[in-house]
């Protein structure tokens, strides 16, 4: 009974497989979520089923698919069984493919074999007047001692000779030329001919999807799944109006596509998600302190204040210029999204397409900026504060239109302010000048003292040359002694620093300041070191 019961079993399993319909459908991806290092590919396809278990398969040709992220979704009644990757291999040659590429190619052979058959006649005829040409010269100089020549035959048949053979030469070289080109094609399709019968090397991927229909039906199916080798990375461009009432900062997308599909009249989103790859929550270990020797501190810029060119002059604009289509936003519990409005072609090639996401409008504090212990230019910047959305990336700056240099966007916690630097401004001079550099000579009695005491002075010179008041921040710093055998004292300051140990650094001054128009300021720095008179230090 019970061997009755299995061979029943296996009777009915073997039945629904032999009524399994496959159907390999075309489909098309009609959506793209793009994030940093990957994106999530969705693809749609419309087709009529049997009723019964329906083995449908969509090709894909993405080179990296993440086969754990796959996912399907079957518009119609029934019930979806399965939904899993698969890689076909293809037992059979495509033999139509074949007998196409061997016709093309049997097509070129005749055509190659008829052009050499026509050169190599040119070749005879080439042979033939250069042999005429060998002979004359033999020839004509025999004829014309016995004066048996007449020269306006001769002039003729040597002209004919050759135009003949440059006619023939031309020819030759277009015909050789023509046959290179059919030599190149006919490798190709002898390359794709062989691959092709390889089919034991050929596979083809596909999503299966088994979906038992109720009914004899057209069903709609939409396949979700990760794909690599494409990213997106943001870029900005800052505008600022010459009257410096705003800055105006546009926010793009750097994409790089590479996958192996074309995106085609896709719509696409563009995410700043973070995607897991098997991360674990974060742990905490122990804080341990030790010691260690610390480094020289430099005065340098801020960040995000890279040197750019100097400002270029406003250029009058008579028409409007378009505006961007910007995306819309989607904020999402771990990030935003951002869904571009027009359908995109994005090819899987080695290139780069730059499409807008966002602008925005910034408040914030202009002024100059000074270092000229570092830098003998004058930057005009502007201070103002982050939100969320801004992100780590390049950044083009333009002002009143043009662009004057690059810098680097930093990202920054809401709220929290930084630097754009709107470049190099030559009507507002600082420079920084060495007045003082004196040894004192000291003797106690006959014998000279072991210490050397040194006086320094530096004057601070701030010039606005231009035709309005101006804000200016300027950095200097006097030297900070590490050890008690360097000892810097008598300092004078002749305009009071705003802030005394800037940004935490021990020595840094900072000065805000208010100069009018055609203006000039001075800060005097002096102070003295004495150290050892037979030890070199370092730093002075």
């Amino acid at each position: 009974m019970k061997s009755k019961v299995v061979v029943l079993f296996v009777g009915f399993m073997l039945w629904e497989l032999v009524c399994v319909s496959q159907n390999t459908v075309s489909s098309q991806i009609k959506k793209v979520t793009l994030f940093s290092d990957q994106a999530l590919v969705r693809r749609e396809a419309t087709l009529e089923v049997k009723k019964g278990l329906n083995e449908i398969l969509l090709e894909t040709e993405a080179f990296s698919l993440d086969k754990d992220s796959l996912s399907a979704k079957v518009y119609g009644e029934g019930s979806l069984y399965s939904v899993q990757f698969k890689e076909i291999y293809l037992k059979e040659a495509p033999q139509e493919k074949i007998k196409k590429l061997e016709e093309r190619l049997e097509e070129l052979k005749r055509k190659r074999s008829s052009l050499e058959n026509q050169r190599a006649i040119l070749i005879k005829k080439e042979r033939f007047l250069n042999s005429l040409i060998d002979f004359s010269q033999v020839q004509i100089p025999r004829d014309l001692k016995t004066s048996q020549i007449d020269i306006e035959k001769l002039e003729k048949t040597l002209g004919f000779l050759g135009k003949n053979l440059a006619e023939i030469t031309l020819k030759k070289d277009q015909l050789e030329k023509e046959i290179r080109e059919l030599d190149k094609e006919i490798d190709v399709l002898e390359r794709k001919l062989s691959s092709l019968r390889r089919p034991a090397q050929k596979t083809k991927k596909v999503i299966e999807i088994l979906f038992e229909s109720r009914k004899d039906q057209k069903i709609k199916i939409e396949a979700d799944y990760l794909v690599y080798n494409c990213s997106w990375r943001p870029f900005y461009k800052v505008n600022v109006p010459l009257n410096l009432e705003e800055v105006s900062l546009i926010m793009f997308s750097k994409i790089k596509q590479k996958t192996g599909e074309d995106w085609k009249g896709i719509k696409l989103s563009i995410s700043n998600v973070i995607p897991l790859k098997g991360v674990r929550l974060p742990a905490l270990s122990s804080w341990f302190l030790d010691l260690r020797r610390k480094r020289a501190e430099r005065i340098s810029l801020p960040p995000d204040m890279k040197y750019v060119p100097k400002v270029l002059r406003e250029v009058e604009k008579k028409v409007a210029p378009a505006d961007f289509v910007y995306a819309l936003k989607k904020e999402l519990p771990l990030s935003f999204e951002y869904d571009l409005v027009q359908t995109l072609d994005i090819e899987s090639k080695d290139k780069e397409t730059l499409l807008p996401l966002f602008s925005k409008t910034l408040k914030g504090e202009f002024f100059y900026y000074a270092v000229p212990k570092v830098s003998p230019l004058t930057f005009l910047a502007c201070e103002t504060s982050s939100d969320k959305e801004l992100l780590s990336g390049p950044l083009n700056v333009y002002f009143g239109g043009r662009f004057v240099g690059r810098a680097y966007l930093t990202e920054k916690k809401p709220g929290q302010t930084f630097y754009l630097n709107l470049g190099a401004d030559r009507e507002v001079k600082v420079e920084r000048e060495k007045i003082k550099d004196k040894i004192k000579e000291t003797f106690f009695g006959k014998l000279q003292r072991k210490t050397i005491i040194r006086e320094l002075s530096f004057k601070l010179k701030i010039e606005n040359l231009k035709d309005r008041p101006i804000k200016i921040k300027v950095l200097d710093n006097i030297p900070v002694s590490k050890t008690d055998k360097i000892v810097v004292k008598d300092i004078k300051i002749s305009f009071p620093p705003t802030k005394e140990n800037y940004q935490d650094k021990e020595g840094l001054f900072l000065w805000e300041l208010k100069i009018g128009p055609k203006e000039e300021k001075e800060i005097n720095i002096e102070f003295v070191v004495t150290y050892p008179k037979d030890t070199p230090i370092w730093g002075l």
